[in-house]
């Protein structure tokens, strides 16, 4: 698959994986020798789909600012991989969510691709979405796929934050929450959602996990939040087929629900909090009866998805992805 350049920024600079080889030569007393040679460049090519040995861990390679992680999604159960202790849940057809994601994004701007990081291992087995100490609970196999994941996650910001001025990161979720709505997760809590826009203005941007986004944007942080231009707001407004969604936080819906809410976990802490970099990062929590229990509504869910985050983008960052 062809290469594309994008036309946001810097031209796109193609992944490296660095691999080293080793060559054997014949010496004069022709016994083999070992030489050091130039290290060899193996291109990721945007589109691709890069898998670990086992097709544990998958990463299907991006040439945009957005990123979208899939952790919760496996069914895999290997027998070396002692089964977890705490939450084991699976997220239903969140993989389908991203891929119908990328199929509308890779339409709608004439090729180019997001990245996204899939974890095919069953929860019981993997959490990629919790600290390693949680997510493989000392087994050393599971270490290395969490090791993995993480580290393909990371080829992908090291690609975004080459390229781009901001990142987005969509960490794909579920809840079993009453409410059949988008709970959108900035590590604001509860209690912080309840406070009035003026409170929030005074220093939450650095506790949630969109502070970049933010720190570059014109909107205030509680516009950018649960304001007009909010990720919420172009979820409300995007629908596909008639198929529209209720959304927490929104203009008309600022607050958490009073049942339980979504806020973020440790992707959202590690990557779109605590690293200072250019990524922010925004957990998508979807029950499953409506929104992932069939063919149409998953793909109904990536379209808004995909719409509500080229408009999102656009209006904060001020740059079209496409």
């Amino acid at each position: 698959m062809k290469t594309k350049v994008l036309h946001i920024n810097k031209s796109f600079t193609t992944l490296l994986l660095a691999t080293i080889i080793l060559l054997i030569s014949c010496g004069d007393s022709n016994r083999a020798t070992q030489s050091t040679v130039p290290t060899p460049i193996v291109v990721y090519t945007p589109g691709d789909l890069v898998s670990d040995g086992q097709g544990y861990i998958q990463y299907r390679v991006g040439n945009t600012p957005v990123i979208i992680t899939v952790p919760h999604d496996g069914t895999l159960v290997p027998s070396t991989m002692a089964d977890r202790m705490g939450d084991t849940d699976r997220a239903i057809n969140t993989r389908k969510v991203a891929e119908q994601f990328a199929v509308f994004f890779n339409a709608n701007s004439n090729g180019l691709f997001p990245h996204i990081i899939y974890n095919n291992l069953s929860r019981t087995k993997l959490d990629p979405d919790a600290n390693l100490m949680d997510g493989a609970q000392g087994n050393s196999y599971a270490n290395q796929s969490y090791g993995t994941y993480h580290s393909y996650l990371q080829t992908a910001i090291d690609s975004v934050e080459a390229n781009f001025d901001a990142g987005i990161l969509l960490n794909l979720v579920e809840h079993n929450n009453a409410a059949q709505q988008f709970e959108i997760g900035y590590l604001l809590s509860e209690s912080d959602l309840n406070l009035t826009d003026a409170e929030l203005n005074n220093g939450y941007s650095t506790l949630s996990s969109i502070g970049h986004l933010s720190s570059i944007s014109a909107a205030s942080f509680a516009e950018t939040l649960r304001g007009y231009s909010s990720f919420g707001e172009y979820l409300i407004t995007a629908s596909y087929n008639g198929s529209s969604y209720q959304v927490v936080p929104t203009l008309d819906n600022p607050n958490a629900p009073s049942d339980g809410y979504t806020s973020g976990g440790y992707t959202l802490t590690a990557y779109g909090k605590e690293r200072w970099g250019k990524m922010s990062a925004i957990e998508v929590a979807t029950p499953y009866s409506g929104f992932r229990d069939n063919a149409n509504a998953y793909r109904a869910v990536g379209v808004v998805l995909e719409d509500a985050t080229y408009k999102f983008y656009q209006e904060q960052i001020g740059i079209s992805i496409y």
